[in-house]
């Protein structure tokens, strides 16, 4: 039986976890979130002490973890939702990144930029704003009132990656979440150094996607690795 939420309680404020979750409404913004908001930031808590499983599924969840029950349901799908886990439950690099000290603030941070992109949408150093900024920010996604539950529960899983995101290195974060420059242009850099069969003249056109940043170091390190990786 869910425990009864306060309903003077204010918006945004740590929800308290539900012992048996209800299904998630369909919200605008395909923002992840979960009514056990405790529950998920203590599975979180374990990801940096735990090993790496092959496979992160519900056995593991429960096994090393010790997280069982209703409430334990959200968890893999928010951490697919963030880019920590592939669809098949396999750990992704970002998971393993998580696990250091080192690497930890740039993973959180990469996980809000995945699974809340249109918060960062509107405001791209969201990992360091308020409470009351980023309510304001899932109220105009949304379209709900600041009162609606479902902004607490965003708002808290959100909660759980930035308390983590707070140190991370702006800079780097943002290269490593953009797809790498020789990922996109590999191919297209082996068919045109591959011998023509039989035509002269043949052309290339290579677009390259830039990440959306003020910071002109990024957009130096991207045209350096075009200079040596490809103009020869």
């Amino acid at each position: 039986m869910a425990e009864k939420e306060n309903s003077n309680s204010a918006a945004g404020a740590t929800p308290k976890d539900d012992k048996k979750p209800t299904p998630n409404r369909e919200i605008p913004g395909n923002m992840p979130y979960t009514t056990s908001v405790g529950v998920f930031k203590r599975a979180v808590q374990k990801i940096p002490v735990s090993e790496r499983p092959p496979k992160f599924n519900k056995d593991f969840l429960n096994t090393v973890f010790e997280i069982t029950g209703g409430s334990s349901i959200p968890v893999i799908p928010i951490l697919k939702k963030v880019g920590f886990l592939t669809s098949d439950g396999t750990p992704t690099s970002y998971y393993s990144e998580f696990q250091t000290d080192g690497g930890r603030a740039s993973a959180a941070l990469y996980a809000l930029r995945t699974g809340f992109a249109e918060i960062f949408k509107r405001n791209q150093y969201a990992h360091k704003a308020d409470r009351d900024k980023i309510i304001d920010a899932i109220v105009s996604i949304t379209g709900l009132t600041r009162s609606d539950k479902i902004v607490g529960y965003i708002y808290g899983t959100f909660n759980v990656f930035q308390e983590y995101a707070q140190g991370a290195d702006d800079n780097k974060s943002a290269l490593a979440s953009s797809p790498s420059v020789s990922d996109l242009a590999t191919p297209t850099a082996e068919r045109a150094s591959a011998p023509p069969i039989g035509l002269n003249g043949i052309s290339y056109q290579i677009n390259l996607v830039l990440p959306a940043t003020t910071n002109i170091e990024i957009y130096n390190t991207i045209f350096r690795s075009i200079r040596e990786n490809l103009i020869q």
